[in-house]
């Protein structure tokens, strides 16, 4: 029988995107950004995602903003067909720190098209816009329940930013379970 792993709330943070790697979408895929009336389409997304509860006051809450604004930072993966079947922003958070840095937030792919090798592409093209904004520096927020996303977040340089002894207990939960050895 498999350990019930915690789910904890965590956070995250790369200290330097220039080193971010950068991994091209497969043929037929791209990226394209949010325009009017995308609402619908991220709360479809997002409803596929078991550890989230998407609604319209989640994403007016958390991505607040003009259609402007949100068309420079929310992005879709579409597939060959032309489906929009992911979503990942490249916001900011200026309470994080006491500073304004990016924020890798949202990020979802259907059930369908997961394990097909599209969150690397994707992040990375996340981070390309956070750099073209500025950042240097980026954070993130998931939780321990979420082993394929702390197993791809490494992978790009982000590391765990502990902020108490809680969430230090579960990275070590979470530690054995990673691809990639963490320091905690």
């Amino acid at each position: 029988m498999h350990e019930q792993l915690p789910n904890v709330g965590v956070w995250m943070l790369h200290r330097d995107l220039s080193r971010a790697p950068r991994f091209s979408l497969p043929p037929g895929y791209r990226m394209r950004f949010y325009h009017d009336g995308d609402l619908h389409t991220w709360l479809r997304i997002q409803a596929t995602d078991p550890f989230s509860v998407p609604t319209a006051e989640t994403f007016a809450r958390s991505m607040p903003g003009d259609t402007l604004h949100l068309a420079a930072r929310v992005m879709f993966l579409v597939d060959p067909l032309g489906a929009d079947i992911g979503t990942i922003t490249a916001w900011n958070n200026d309470h994080f720190n006491d500073c304004d840095i990016g924020q890798i937030h949202w990020v979802a792919i259907i059930p369908a098209a997961q394990g097909r090798g599209l969150a690397k592409p994707m992040l990375s093209a996340a981070c390309d816009v956070l750099r073209t904004h500025g950042y240097a520096e980026a954070c993130l927020e998931t939780n321990t329940a979420r082993i394929p996303a702390l197993n791809l977040y490494p992978q790009f340089g982000f590391e765990p930013y502990v902020r108490d002894e809680a969430e230090r207990n579960a990275w070590r939960t979470v530690a054995p379970r990673l691809k990639i050895g963490i320091a905690v």
